[in-house]
């Protein structure tokens, strides 16, 4: 039964190639476009396609999105990755899905209705479910890419890379006008606001002295992540990794956070050049509850990890009432309303690990440079416990309060 071992006897390397037909259509369509746009998933992250997307998208001036559970074969640092500038999505003319295992239901992709569609995948039985498309191109992803480099005339819009210029930086305004809400929201309530902690974290990542494409992120959370999502960056494959995909699964934040460590750890893929260096976890007190006992596997095998529990005594899903203020008839579910302060890093000191407990905004920086530097140097896992308040959530006393998903891109919570 030897050959059952062999993988040759139950494996192919042979994949699907696009006719030269479909990769004809596909070209003339995209060199008419004004605004064309790939959203790149899962299948270009498996297939290794990210040169193959890069040569393509720079070869025509195609705009790019990534969605799915990972971030990265595209940069957020390209000028035409649109992956932070979401308000560049509406213009898109043409979209070309590859590599969208899972399709999402019209209306939920920020796309003009009048937008045409092609979509690239391995298998024929999903092309058009759940969103209607002009071209479907049965392929494996890294030779529909090739192909399609191959074939397209070279192009310059540089219209649409100043759209997208314009929109990354009416994001990153956003997201500073969040911050000094966070730090005014933070004060009044002697707490830590997710805005806070998003600024905080991104600008500690990507703007300090560590090298920005080395920390991989595990991007879990509900509410937090709407925050958090918005500040981290993927400049290499797989550097983020966005934990509640697709079904919006509650809790895999930790036990995620043991996979990519493990990746990490062995410098697998493209991790390698960054093998041993700690990864940094996002998560919520209802997911931390889920799969907090993999702290103890972090730290049984010294995966040098940060994870970040975003405390707000709440299930995500916390509202106060239909008016979302605190006054007049108001009304809290119960169900989602957890005892207050509890002291999730004292759980992680419990289970080997490390314990912050940050109350104030002010506090948040210097206990992740510990974390961090403690999981560096020593492969010591940290549970930092943010301690925020369920109120935060309300947009009538805390703006901007809860925040709408921003799909595809930065969220990638469904995709």
């Amino acid at each position: 039964m030897a050959y059952y071992h062999d993988h040759t006897k139950y494996r192919t390397d042979s994949k699907p190639h696009a006719s030269k037909k479909d990769v004809e259509r596909a070209a003339d369509m995209i060199a008419k476009a004004e605004r064309p746009i790939i959203v790149a998933s899962t299948g270009v992250f498996y297939s290794k396609a990210w040169d193959a997307l890069l040569t393509l998208a720079e070869k025509s001036d195609i705009a790019v999105v990534e969605s799915g559970p990972s971030r990265g074969h595209f940069g957020d640092d390209h000028p035409l990755s649109v992956n932070l500038a979401p308000d560049a999505l509406l213009s898109a003319d043409l979209v070309i899905l590859i590599g969208q295992y899972v399709m999402p239901t019209i209306g939920e992709y920020s796309f003009d209705p009048d937008a045409k569609y092609i979509r690239i995948d391995p298998d024929p039985s999903d092309i058009g479910r759940n969103l209607p498309i002009d071209l479907g191109i049965v392929s494996c992803e890294k030779a529909a890419l090739e192909a399609l480099a191959d074939t397209v005339k070279k192009a310059k819009r540089p219209a649409w890379r100043d759209e997208i210029a314009a929109a990354r930086k009416a994001f990153d305004d956003q997201n500073d006008e969040y911050y000094q809400l966070g730090l005014k929201h933070s004060a009044s309530a002697n707490a830590v606001h997710p805005a806070v902690i998003a600024h905080e974290l991104g600008d500690f990542l990507y703007a300090s002295k560590l090298d920005p494409k080395q920390t991989t992120v595990v991007s879990g959370g509900y509410g937090i992540a709407r925050y958090t999502r918005r500040a981290f960056k993927a400049l290499r494959p797989g550097q983020v990794l966005n934990g509640a995909y697709q079904y919006g699964a509650i809790g895999p934040d930790s036990g995620y956070t043991v996979g990519a460590g493990a990746a990490v750890q062995q410098g697998v893929g493209p991790h390698k050049p960054y093998k041993g260096s700690p990864v940094v976890s996002i998560t919520g007190d209802a997911g931390f509850a889920y799969s907090a006992m993999e702290m103890e596997t972090l730290s049984k095998y010294r995966m040098p990890s940060v994870v970040i529990v975003y405390n707000n005594n709440a299930w995500g899903v916390w509202r106060n009432g239909a008016s979302g203020g605190r006054g007049g008839n108001a009304r809290t579910q119960h169900l989602y309303v957890f005892q207050e302060n509890l002291r999730y890093d004292k759980v992680g000191e419990g289970l080997g690990a490390r314990g912050e407990y940050v109350t104030a905004a002010a506090d948040f920086r210097p206990a992740l440079e510990r974390s961090y530097a403690a999981a560096a140097s020593q492969g010591l896992s940290t549970v930092i416990n943010c301690q925020a308040i369920k109120e935060f959530w309300s947009s009538q006393d805390y703006p901007p309060g809860f925040l709408q998903k921003v799909e595809p891109g930065c969220m990638g919570y469904y995709h």
